[in-house]
């Protein structure tokens, strides 16, 4: 099977690259950063179309996992010229290829908005983005669905809920905490780290489970659906930064930090991934507790060469 990745030297795509390869896929990647591990690397733009339909023609995937995206940006545009215009692109440059690739675009559990409290959300529930992240999530999630609907490429979308695990990016929460503590041990000294609000409860899912799930969609699921990649469980942040800093090596103390609040925060959201465990089976197999010890220990790696 051959595979092509956008964003592939990203989080998820880094990780994805590798479980493909050790399952015997050819694996081609697209990103404007080259990624170690590929069999064949793309450095482009998903909008420069003619690099990007060089990349498709010669890598000649039989599926294409669309990862390529932003977490945070200053300019709200930019979430959907990267989520919105880059999705157009890309799945333009696959018809204008005359390819027809089963095609996973990566979308996100910031699509339902507060959800149903502890109640976890099926993919039937109403979408209610609260963020233009999250809209240009389903944004995207509504122009995929056009090229099954209009032209027959057989698009699927995953709906993953929160990621943990080593090489998340220090944007995130537990990543952040991870990081600074591995910074204080760095100095080795006791010090303080700077947190936002705490009392958010999230499903986390460990990176490498989801990228299972990811293949699992692509070969199995079913052509214009959604899938969720959840965990099943609500964990608060505090229990995440408790467990981190009882793993730290040197006393290190919690300080809220203001500017970290977010305003459009949702205090709990769990998903069910149900429909996903029906069709493939798929279900998580790390833990919370060993993907923040992993990225806690993958941080005591990184703080070396930053």
């Amino acid at each position: 099977m051959r595979a092509f990745i956008s964003g592939a030297s990203g989080f998820v795509g880094g990780h994805l690259g590798r479980y493909l390869l050790e399952q015997g896929w050819h694996v081609s990647g697209q990103d404007l950063r080259p990624a170690a591990a590929f069999s064949s690397f793309y450095a482009c733009d998903l909008h420069d179309r003619e690099a990007l339909r060089r990349a498709l023609a010669e890598s000649d995937p039989d599926v294409v996992f669309h990862l390529a995206g932003c977490l945070k940006a200053e300019d709200p545009e930019h979430f959907y010229r990267t989520h919105v215009i880059g999705t157009v692109a890309l799945l333009d440059s696959i018809l204008a290829c005359g390819l027809q690739p089963r095609v996973l675009v990566a979308s996100s559990s910031a699509v339902y908005g507060p959800g149903q409290g502890s109640r976890p959300v099926t993919e039937g529930f109403t979408l209610r983005p609260v963020t233009h992240y999250a809209a240009s999530k389903v944004a995207q999630e509504v122009v995929a669905g056009r090229y099954w609907e209009a032209a027959g490429l057989p698009v699927l979308c995953v709906r993953t809920f929160n990621l943990l695990g080593p090489g998340l990016s220090a944007q995130m929460a537990c990543s952040a905490f991870a990081r600074q503590i591995a910074q204080a041990e760095r100095q080795n000294g006791p010090t303080t780290i700077l947190t936002g609000d705490l009392s958010a409860r999230r499903d986390f899912v460990d990176v490498r489970d989801a990228v299972r799930a990811y293949v699992l969609v692509a070969q199995k699921g079913h052509a214009g659906q959604a899938y969720n990649v959840a965990s099943g469980r609500a964990v608060a942040i505090r229990a995440c930064l408790d467990f981190l800093l009882e793993h730290a090596r040197i006393p290190v103390e919690a300080v809220l930090d203001p500017a970290r609040l977010q305003v459009n925060d949702i205090p709990v959201q769990v998903g069910s991934a149900e429909r996903l465990r029906a069709l493939t089976g798929w279900k998580p197999e790390l833990e919370t507790e060993q993907s923040l010890l992993d990225l806690l220990e993958d941080w005591r790696q990184r703080v070396q060469t930053e």
